[in-house]
C-alpha cells in the first residue's frame, strides 16, 4: 500500500496552518490562534499543542511561556495600531510613527522579537549616532521601550532589552540665531509699521510661541490691569486615521505654558489699532483661527523679506530668523541684562531655571562680569 497523499499547504505563503481554540475570553467567547509550518500540517498542529501545554504549564507554576513567532516588524506595527487616539496626534506621528516606520522596521524588520538582545539594540543607537541628533534617538529609544514593554505584557519576550542603554550622537543640532539687542529694537520698531507686524511684536517683545500667538484671544487681553493671558496653542496635526492635516486648539502642553504675562501699554496700542471682527488676534482672510503652516508661510515669511529688504536699504543687515528664534532671542536679551531669571522663567512658560539655561540663554562672559560685579 502506497504512502497518504501529503497535503498541500493552505496559507497563500506557501505554508501550512492549523488553527486551535486557545483559550476564552470574559464573555465565555473562544480565543483561536493560528499556527504555521513549513513541512506539515501535523508538524503545526503539534506546535499547537505545545503552544497549549507551555500556556497551562506558565498559569499553573508562574514561569513564563513565550512565543518566539513574532516578527519586530509585525508587533510594531500591532503596537501603533493600539497607540492611535490614546495619546496626542502630534506625539504618535512625531515619536511614535515616524520613529517606527521610518528608522525601526527598516533596521530590525523580520527579526524576531526573542532574537532582538541589549547589545542589538545598543548597536543600533551607535550606528545611528553618525546621523541623528540626541533628540531625535531619544525618540526612538521611546518607541522602542513601547514596542517591548507591550511585548513582555503580552508574553512575546520575557524582558525589555532596552535597558541600560546609552545614547550618544556626533551629529549636533543646527545652532539658533539670535538677534543682538540693536537689531530687536529695529525689528520691533518696524513691526509697528508691518501691515503683519503684530504677531512678530509679540512673539519678540514677550517670548511668546507661534502656537501661543495664534491661540490668543481678544478676551484674553485685560488692558485695564494690562496683562496678556496665555490660555491655549494652536498646532497643525495630522490625524492618525484620515492622515489629512488638521488645525487643533488645544490646552498648553503643561501647566507651566498657561501664564499670565504683563504688557507695556504700547502693546495695548498696538493691538487696538490693528482690531479684526475675530475672536482671535491673529486670523486667517476668513476671521478664523490660522494655521500655524498657513500663517508661517503667508505672514511671518512676508514679514521677514520685507523688513530685510527695509534696512538693506539702509546698508543695515538684519537677517531673517524662524518664529522659535525670536523667543530664543527675548529669553537671550533678559538673561543677558540681568533680569531675574525666576521672573524670565515664569514669562517664558518653563518649570525650572535648567530648561531655560538650555534651550535659550546663551549668558555672554561680560554679562556674566556684570552680574557678579567682577569689574
Amino acid at each position: 500500500m502506497g504512502r497518504p497523499k501529503k497535503d498541500k499547504p493552505t496559507h497563500s505563503s506557501g505554508m501550512y496552518v492549523y488553527k486551535a481554540t486557545i483559550g476564552h475570553d470574559f464573555n465565555g467567547s473562544p480565543i483561536r490562534k493560528a499556527f504555521y509550518s513549513k513541512t506539515s500540517k501535523e508538524d503545526a498542529k503539534a506546535k499547537a499543542n505545545q503552544y497549549i501545554i507551555d500556556k497551562e504549564v506558565s498559569e499553573r507554576t508562574g514561569e513564563q511561556s513565550v512565543s518566539k513567532e513574532e516578527s519586530f516588524e509585525h508587533w510594531s506595527k500591532i503596537v501603533l495600531k493600539n497607540l492611535k487616539g490614546t495619546i496626542k496626534d502630534s506625539s504618535y506621528n512625531l515619536t511614535y510613527k515616524n520613529s517606527i516606520e521610518k528608522h525601526l522596521i527598516p533596521y530590525f524588520g523580520k527579526r524576531k522579537l526573542t532574537d532582538i538582545k541589549q547589545i542589538d539594540i545598543q548597536n543600533y543607537f551607535n550606528k545611528k549616532s553618525k546621523d541623528l541628533t540626541i533628540e531625535s534617538l531619544k525618540k526612538h529609544k521611546m518607541a522602542l521601550n513601547r514596542i517591548f514593554d507591550y511585548a513582555v505584557i503580552n508574553d512575546l519576550c520575557i524582558k525589555n532589552p532596552v535597558t541600560m542603554i546609552k545614547i550618544t550622537s556626533v551629529k549636533k543640532a543646527k545652532e539658533k540665531q539670535t538677534y543682538t539687542k540693536e537689531q530687536c529694537i529695529l525689528v520691533l520698531d518696524y513691526s509697528k509699521t508691518h501691515r503683519f507686524g503684530v504677531g512678530i511684536n509679540l512673539m519678540l517683545e514677550y517670548g511668546i510661541s507661534r502656537s501661543e500667538l495664534l491661540g490668543l484671544m481678544w478676551n484674553d487681553i485685560d488692558e485695564e490691569n494690562k496683562l496678556m493671558y496665555i490660555n491655549r496653542g494652536v498646532t497643525d496635526v495630522q490625524n492618525a486615521n484620515t492622515r489629512k492635516m488638521e488645525i487643533i486648539i488645544g490646552e498648553p502642553k503643561n501647566d507651566f505654558r498657561k501664564r499670565i504675562i504683563p504688557i507695556k501699554d504700547d502693546t495695548i496700542k498696538l493691538l487696538n489699532s490693528n482690531k479684526n471682527d475675530s475672536k482671535f488676534i491673529i486670523c486667517n482672510s476668513k476671521n478664523r483661527v490660522c494655521s500655524p503652516r498657513t500663517w508661517s508661510r503667508r505672514h511671518y515669511d512676508v514679514f521677514m523679506k520685507d523688513m530685510h529688504e527695509h534696512y538693506i536699504k539702509q546698508d543695515i543687515d538684519v537677517p531673517m530668523l524662524n518664529p522659535h528664534e525670536l523667543r530664543h532671542t527675548r529669553a537671550t536679551i533678559w538673561v543677558n541684562d540681568g533680569e531675574n531669571l525666576f521672573a524670565v522663567a515664569d514669562i517664558l512658560g518653563h518649570s525650572d531655571l535648567k530648561m531655560l539655561r538650555k534651550r535659550y540663554a546663551h549668558a555672554d562672559t561680560e554679562s556674566v562680569r556684570k552680574l557678579l560685579k567682577l569689574d
